[in-house]
């Protein structure tokens, strides 16, 4: 229950927390107080219920010899930045306990006092850089099918920025947000090795994280067979692929000597604009916009500040689909609504670096979509869910780094008989075709059509404050509203599209559907599939595995 302290002359110091312990009649028991706004001192006794207090250094904390009486009883309270320890034991719990300890003064002047505090959980450093990875010349972009040739102009600069953790324990994470559609293990493992290499940093600290921008540069390694493409085409792609490398290694490198200690905040907003796009159909599911569809509004937000309260940088987040933008600005250059989110969120917070996280959202688009101008439209509002966190109160998040990484297997079924693969080579569809005479170059290698993929997955926790959750692939929202659920009390930050993207990650009630995410897709990804109906349960277990590791850290 809740009760006032009250000093000698009648002012209200705070309102605390007292819970009465039992004992038998002629044994100690004792009440507990916690988060005193202030500090007073009571001495000598009250009737026959006797006070006292025991103060602990932080360096005696842990060990400090308690009775059972003292054990239930101590609690931590704050002044400001100092911490303090207090206990109250009483006699007999015969004369009303709860009166009289509603009227007693129970915590002593000990915020000044040297040598009483428990010891101040050091702050993480934070280190952050951007770089332009705007392409110089038309090249061929990203994420559609339907293009047939290269980009013509640029509306909104491409960045890839990174933002490095460092605890106390000396564990190190580097998210990166990257404005491209995605990127293949092949293409971002030699990236992920060099950076480890350079910098001893354990495997999964450097996460790759795509926007999903459909308005990006194809890169090498990464969903070619999707495209057209004519050999300049692949020129000006290696050429472009090699900058961006170049340019990763340069931004994680200058966010690891960029380490300060900081200050971050949490809180969640909300934007609407994301939709589910799986109609159904009498016999399939296709592309469009359902109402009822599953989806994930939630904006995730985390304000770094420096020691002087500057706020260095905004992260934020949302599941959604960069496919804002087609028809006739179908070859545009462009972030897409993250990206214009950035620079209207910069733009009220001058000085300060905005950095996008892609959310678990691959089976929802914008709604509407088709144009720039609502790409910049669903920036405003992500931008305005995104400050509207910023000007209510955020919580504090501090504590140790923990990271937990693991790459899991998930099967597919088995693919089909050689005859059926050959025939698929003689197909009017070009994409069922390549994928087919991709798949008969590797078995007259002798090699083996693929069997599963290895998704990477991790859990990044901060203190008991925050815990980013993070898959490879296109992840399907049902994936995020289950993984709320589960991990609602370590404050789960769910991230999609990290490391790197295989394919589409559907859930159970998804490949049970069918359509795009399930199968489909799969072509130009260059598998057979689908997955069998077990990877949802396998990742769910896994990352709750993973999760609960870094709470038992």
């Amino acid at each position: 229950m809740k009760r006032d302290f009250i000093t000698g002359d009648g002012h209200v110091e705070a309102r605390s927390s007292i819970l009465p312990l039992p004992g038998a009649s002629g044994e100690t028991v004792g009440v507990r107080a916690s988060d005193f706004n202030s500090i007073s001192t009571v001495e000598g006794q009250g009737d026959e219920w006797p006070w006292t207090n025991e103060t602990v250094s932080s360096q005696s904390f842990q060990g400090f010899p308690l009775t059972p009486a003292h054990s239930p009883c101590l609690r931590r309270g704050e002044r400001g930045k100092k911490r303090t320890v207090a206990s109250c034991l009483f006699g007999s719990p015969s004369c009303g306990l709860l009166r009289r300890a509603c009227l007693a003064i129970v915590v002593s002047a000990l915020a000044f006092a040297p040598g009483v505090f428990a010891a101040e959980e050091p702050l993480l450093e934070v280190g952050i850089a951007v770089r332009d990875v705007t392409p110089e010349a038309p090249i061929w972009l990203a994420g559609y099918a339907g293009r047939k040739r290269p980009s013509e102009k640029v509306d909104s600069p491409l960045l890839v920025q990174a933002f490095a953790l460092k605890s106390s324990t000396g564990e190190r994470l580097v998210l990166v947000s990257l404005d491209n559609c995605e990127v293949s293990h092949a293409f971002v493992d030699p990236i992920v090795k060099e950076v480890e290499q350079k910098h001893q940093l354990k495997r999964g600290a450097v996460m790759i994280v795509s926007s999903h921008t459909h308005s990006a540069p194809v890169l090498e390694h990464t969903l070619i067979s999707m495209y057209p493409l004519k050999e300049k085409d692949f020129e000006q792609i290696q050429k472009y692929s090699q900058t961006l490398r170049t340019k990763l290694i340069e931004t994680i490198d200058a966010s690891l000597t960029d380490l300060k200690p900081a200050r971050l905040e949490r809180g969640v907003g909300r934007a609407t604009f994301a939709m589910n796009r799986r109609v159904y159909r009498e016999d399939r599911v296709d592309f469009g916009e359902n109402l009822e569809g599953p989806i994930d509004w939630d904006v995730p937000v985390l304000k770094v500040k420096g020691t002087n309260d500057t706020v260095r940088a905004i992260v934020f987040g949302y599941a959604c689909h960069g496919t804002s933008i087609s028809g006739d600005d179908f070859y545009i250059v462009s972030g897409d609504y993250m990206a214009y989110a950035r620079q209207h969120i910069e733009a009220v917070y001058p000085g300060t670096v905005a950095m996008y996280l892609t959310g678990m959202g691959a089976d929802s688009n914008p709604s509407p979509r088709g144009t720039l101008l609502d790409a910049k439209r669903h920036g405003l509002e992500l931008a305005g869910a995104v400050t509207g966190v910023l000007n209510r109160p955020m919580r504090p998040v501090n504590g140790p780094l923990r990271l937990v990484y693991a790459e899991v297997d998930l099967p597919f079924v088995d693919p089909p008989s050689r005859d059926q693969i050959e025939k698929d080579s003689k197909s009017d569809d070009v994409y069922i075709r390549r994928r087919a005479e991709q798949s008969l170059k590797l078995l007259a290698e002798g090699k083996s059509l693929p069997a599963s993929i290895a998704l990477p997955l991790a859990a990044a926790r901060i203190g008991d404050d925050l815990t980013f959750v993070a898959m490879g692939g296109e992840v399907v929202v049902d994936y995020a509203r289950q993984f709320k659920r589960l991990f609602a009390s370590d404050h789960p930050w769910l991230i999609g599209y990290a490391y790197e993207v295989p394919c589409y990650i559907p859930s159970m009630r998804i490949l049970k559907e069918g359509g795009y995410e399930a199968q489909s897709s799969l072509i130009y990804y260059g598998y057979y599939g689908p997955f069998r109906g077990r990877v949802e349960e396998v990742l769910v277990k896994r990352m709750t595995e993973l999760v609960g590791a870094t709470r038992a850290r």
